[in-house]
């Protein structure tokens, strides 16, 4: 089973779903370590892939002890490369997260998002993802444990962002349609009082800026990396406070 994080670790292993949201996650993390942490303590970082299209076999089949096998493999080759702790910016992937066998802890991307929230004083949020995420338990049982109510699209809208997703973002392609249907649908939650959105895709991020939208948007892949360079800092993912050496650093910077 996936562990939480312990430690202070050094080097980041990624573990991919998609090639674009790993692709994703793999600048931020870079670039947060370059802008937030002094050049001694930047992690290595090691993404490891099993072919996307055998994740999507795996999904379509509904075959999901099959989708945290993948997962398990995934972890063991990043331990055995030297990675001290594993994240896995791909939101659907963690329906199975207790399910994964890993012999270095994990940050869960949900758990980051939803701490985020509520250290923003959100009550009301959006949710866009996959139908997985949108319709499943991952964010709404993490966001109630904290008062936080969860808002999804309709039916016919959450099935219209799942064949975007599906379609179009994870194979690089991103249209000006789609950008204006996605935030149409956020404009729709904000007038069912949602006050911010979780992008609950890796790959959403990559379709628009916040600048387009009805709403503040809450990246995950974004806040994902945030909390492993927090650990690699020796921050708890949801701290505020840097230590001395780095807040020296992030003086001068």
């Amino acid at each position: 089973m996936a562990d939480g994080v312990i430690g202070r670790p050094s080097h980041v292993g990624i573990v991919a779903g998609t090639a674009e949201g790993a692709a994703l996650c793999y600048r931020m993390l870079s670039a947060y370590a370059e802008t937030l942490l002094p050049p001694e303590v930047h992690p290595q970082l090691t993404v490891h892939a099993f072919p996307q299209s055998a994740y999507l076999a795996l999904i379509d089949g509904n075959d999901w002890n099959g989708v945290a096998a993948l997962m398990s493999r995934s972890a063991t080759i990043l331990a055995r490369a030297g990675a001290d702790l594993i994240v896995c910016p791909n939101n659907t992937l963690h329906r199975v997260f207790k399910l994964v066998d890993s012999p270095a802890p994990w940050l869960h991307i949900a758990d980051i998002v939803a701490a985020e929230t509520a250290r923003l004083g959100y009550r009301r949020v959006g949710l866009l993802g996959t139908q997985t995420v949108m319709e499943g338990s991952m964010y709404a049982g993490k966001l109630e444990e904290l008062g936080i109510e969860l808002l999804v699209p309709g039916k016919e809208e959450r099935i219209h962002i799942q064949r975007i997703i599906r379609t179009e973002l994870i194979v690089g392609r991103r249209t000006h349609v789609s950008r204006a249907d996605v935030s149409h649908i956020i404009a729709g939650l904000a007038s069912t009082g949602a006050e911010a959105v979780i992008l609950g895709c890796t790959e959403l991020p990559l379709l628009f800026a916040e600048d387009h939208s009805a709403l503040p948007l809450l990246d995950s892949t974004r806040l994902l990396a945030q909390a492993a360079i927090r650990q690699i800092g020796g921050r708890a993912p949801g701290s505020q406070t840097w230590p001395a050496t780095v807040t020296s650093h992030l003086s001068h910077a």
